[in-house]
């Protein structure tokens, strides 16, 4: 669940997003075409910031699709309509949520993550395909025990290995502290096998309760353990907590953590101080042929949502920080590739055949790629797209270093520079 726990400004309180979607669900009258109702389940109570970035993307999407008169299904056009439902970040929850949004006639659901392997089976059985968007654990897709299950996101897999490669640049002895999430255990899992396929073997992995107030005892194990890098993962908050404790016990100490090392509240809590140079993982925004779709996404989303996205921090100079929108690249194209899928079928009912069918449909994706599902893996995000960013003055940019992030633009955050 790389973005995860708590954040900072929100661009709008909750409740407008869900206002804004109920007001242009696209709901039918009696008469029109049954539509295509696409369920989105997101931690609205447990982390609004999160619930928006995916409500922005989904919402964008429906937008679009029925703007040009919805979804071409057997005929007729069909528009989308968007149902949301509460996951609280609770596995309990999600799956009471997946099962009522099978009964209420969803034909998919873009989600979070955070318990899709529970409900994995009721999805399955009704023949309604689920999109990670955000937990990153390496076993949750699993095309012959979870078929449903597909993700548009970064696995921790994929990402601690090009991780790893990029540590044995600068150093020998890093160490791993992770918190007790499933996130972040996986996330140490993959690293402790990742690490030693680079050259390097940790000093010391050690796992911190993720609400825990203070983590300094931990840091100084890492430096008395004479680690000269440090490896983050877990939730923005936590990851927050190491960086500042890190900073204080040795200022030089390099750090890196997962995509959570993005989310503007580890720059809100840890300071401009501590994220100096913090390293993470992170997915291109702009595919190799085109510069420019994520830009014009990026304004398509800031019209239609009110504005961009405020991180809550500011440069040295005073100057609000925009946080890139990414992280709706991923719900977004979640959307299309659902509304494409059931065109192919020919039905806004769920079906096993819709299932099969996520596998064998493409997009074109908000940044320029084509998007679609690995029939092995029901992965969506390839794992070369991935990069290392860089924090400098409370920005994140592609770090100079490293293949890939060298060849990619780095984008203007100042928020009063987005016009």
């Amino acid at each position: 669940m790389p973005r995860s726990a708590h954040r900072t400004a929100l661009l709008l309180p909750a409740a407008a997003v869900l206002a804004t979607l109920s007001a242009c669900g696209g709901g039918s009258s009696s008469t029109s075409p049954a539509p295509l109702v696409i369920a989105v389940l997101a931690p609205t109570s447990a982390d609004p910031y999160l619930a928006q970035t995916l409500h922005r993307g989904t919402d964008l999407a429906m937008r679009e699709l029925n703007a040009g008169g919805g979804v071409s299904i057997g005929g007729s056009k069909r528009h989308v309509e968007l149902r949301t439902y509460d996951d609280g970040l609770d596995a309990q929850r999600t799956r009471s949520a997946v099962q009522s949004a099978i009964h209420d006639g969803a034909a998919g659901i873009v989600t979070d993550g955070y318990g899709a392997a529970a409900a994995a089976q009721d999805s399955a059985a009704a023949g309604v395909p689920i999109i990670v968007i955000n937990n990153g654990d390496a076993t949750l897709m699993d095309p012959k025990a979870r078929p449903s299950l597909f993700r548009i996101g970064i696995a921790n897999d994929a990402a601690t290995s090009i991780l790893s490669k990029y540590v044995a640049q600068s150093a020998k002895a890093p160490a791993i502290v992770h918190d007790d999430t499933d996130y972040g255990r996986d996330g140490a899992t993959q690293l402790q096998q990742a690490l030693p396929t680079a050259g390097l073997h940790p000093t010391t992995t050690l796992e911190i309760a993720k609400d825990v107030p203070a983590v300094d005892a931990q840091v100084r194990a890492v430096l008395d353990a004479h680690s000269d890098a440090l490896i983050v993962w877990g939730t923005d908050t936590f990851v927050a907590r190491v960086v500042s404790a890190a900073h204080t016990a040795s200022a030089s100490l390099p750090v890196f953590t997962g995509p959570t090392g993005e989310s503007p509240a580890v720059r809100a809590v840890a300071g401009a101080d501590a994220t100096e140079g913090l390293r993470f993982i992170d997915s291109r925004t702009t595919s190799e042929s085109d510069s420019v779709s994520f830009g014009q996404f990026e304004h398509r989303l800031a019209a239609a949502a009110g504005g961009p996205t405020d991180a809550g921090v500011k440069d040295r100079e005073g100057r609000a920080i925009r946080l890139p929108a990414d992280g709706e690249v991923f719900s977004y194209d979640a959307v299309n590739l659902l509304a494409a899928a059931a065109g192919k079928l020919g039905s806004v009912q769920p079906s096993s055949k819709l299932v099969d069918l996520m596998t064998q449909t493409r997009v074109h994706s908000a940044n320029g790629d084509a998007r679609g599902f690995n029939p092995d893996n029901h992965e969506g995000v390839a794992d070369d797209d991935l990069y290392i960013a860089r924090i400098h003055d409370m920005q994140f940019a592609p770090v100079k270093d490293e293949a890939l992030s060298a060849t990619l633009p780095s984008e203007d955050q100042i928020l009063a520079n987005f016009h």
